[in-house]
């Protein structure tokens, strides 16, 4: 059995804060990517969740893996569309601590591009707070 090698393992290599559950990005090649993306930073800079990696929950690093699953603790999974690459990786990896958005369901359309009206992340976290989240 191999040693339990994480990679992610001090505050100066990753971003870290005392929120109480993780948030995951879509990392998708559009403009619903690049929101997910913006939205999990504004919602760790706000001290509401703490941003973590799916790539590295996806290879099984321990300290994402672990982290995911951790009891008691609430994931939040930013996907951009309706495919819902984060949600089908946690189904697939049987961690069910989570909640679960779709920018395109809360009335982004999805453009081939990374450009959006950055108002978009306050008008998304004002509604993640109305849903509490």
């Amino acid at each position: 059995m191999s040693e339990c090698k994480c990679s992610c393992n001090s505050a100066a290599s990753c971003a870290s804060n005392s929120a109480p559950g993780n948030v995951y990005a879509c990392a998708g090649a559009s403009n619903v990517g690049k929101i997910s993306m913006d939205l999990a930073i504004a919602l760790h800079q706000a001290n509401r969740y703490s941003m973590s990696c799916a790539a590295g929950v996806g290879a099984d690093i321990c300290g994402f893996s672990d982290g995911a699953k951790q009891e008691g603790k609430m994931n939040l999974l930013i996907d951009g569309c309706p495919v819902g690459c984060l949600k089908q990786l946690f189904d697939k990896k049987g961690i069910s601590n989570y909640d679960h958005i779709v920018l395109t369901e809360m009335g982004i359309h999805k453009e081939g591009n990374f450009s959006y009206d950055t108002g978009i992340i306050q008008n998304l976290l004002d509604q993640l707070s109305e849903l509490g989240m």
